[in-house]
């Protein structure tokens, strides 16, 4: 389970609607809520954390101390705030360090108080800089925020695309945890290129024409839906939730992630931010697309970020993950 999370805000509503989410999550877990606003470091600005009684922004610390208060008194959750100095994505990182926070839940976009969009690239700046996995959600019209201390639902169904990879699979705790705490059933997809076969033109036998060999195509799928099959039990046995699992035979593989969260009612989708699937690089690309493609939360995990995990269930988990992916010791990076 989450027992930490922490909510970047910049105060707009925008930015707010992210309160929602974590607080359902933060509930489900019997976790802790950091906020957290980012203020830009002045030259010989002292301390990096303003605390409640530092006058230099005045406003931003009411501001986190309101949403702090209102919070913990409507949320039955235990929430803290404060103001991190520094650059966004620094200082979101580096209190999310602070707090040991184990996942950040924070919107794609948003507008500081004075109308500098920022949380867009900050967005993209702290998935790929921080340890822990990364929930986005996307931004709604601008309205007023909801009542901090009503939660929002939390998902139902998860999609999870793997390439066969270590890397692409390293998700699968989060999204696991994350199933498990509001009670969703988890989808594993894997889409599998066709197999080509080149056949050589006598006429222009410099330029074979590539046709798809469906009997090695649909071997590779058979492979696939046996592994998926193992990882499906292996994960519902270890979290205790509902898995599903997916193949797909599809030449462009973002598009078909899209259409499969789409066929399967996902409401989530979760993936590493890059990884290698065949020694081909794939997830880095699929995942832009993906994000720039579809308009679905998404769980986000940098490949070199170490999860918090309870050590005993962890390593029992990740072990199976990936044994159950086919790999071996020697397919794992460093």
């Amino acid at each position: 389970m989450f027992k930490k999370i922490l909510v970047p805000l910049d105060r707009s509503s925008l930015s707010e609607q992210a309160l929602g989410t974590a607080e359902a999550i933060a509930r489900a877990s019997n976790g802790e809520l950091s906020l957290v606003i980012a203020h830009p470091m002045a030259p010989l600005d002292g301390s990096m954390i303003a605390e409640w009684g530092d006058r230099r922004d005045p406003e931003e610390v009411t501001y986190i101390r309101q949403i702090t208060d209102e919070m913990a008194r409507g949320a039955r959750v235990v929430v803290h705030g404060s103001v991190a100095t520094g650059s966004p994505v620094d200082a979101i990182c580096r209190r999310a360090r602070d707090v040991d926070a184990d996942l950040i839940v924070m919107t794609s976009h948003g507008r500081t108080g004075f109308s500098r969009a920022w949380l867009g690239s900050v967005t993209d700046g702290v998935v790929r800089n921080a340890c822990v996995p990364v929930l986005m959600l996307r931004a709604m019209d601008e309205k007023p925020a909801l009542g901090h201390g009503r939660a929002m639902p939390v998902f139902h169904r998860i999609l999870v695309p793997l390439d066969g990879s270590a890397t692409s699979s390293s998700v699968l705790t989060a999204a696991a945890t994350l199933a498990q705490c509001s009670a969703a059933t988890l989808i594993l997809l894997r889409v599998v290129m066709p197999v080509p076969i080149f056949m050589i033109d006598p006429q222009v036998p410099a330029y074979p024409t590539a046709i798809t060999d469906p009997d090695a195509t649909q071997e590779v799928a058979n492979e696939a839906e046996n592994a998926l099959a193992k990882l499906a039990t292996s994960l519902e046995h270890e979290y205790s939730i509902n898995v599903e699992t997916a193949v797909e035979i599809a030449g462009a593989t973002a598009q078909a992630i899209l259409d499969a969260a789409k066929r399967r009612a996902a409401d989530l989708i979760a993936m590493t931010t890059h990884g290698r699937g065949a020694s081909r690089l794939i997830i880095g690309s699929v995942t832009d697309k993906v994000m720039r493609g579809g308009d679905l939360p998404m769980l986000l995990l940098h490949p070199t970020a170490v999860p918090k995990e309870d050590p005993a269930p962890a390593l029992a988990a990740s072990g199976a993950i990936r044994r159950m992916a086919g790999l071996t010791e020697g397919d794992l990076s460093p």
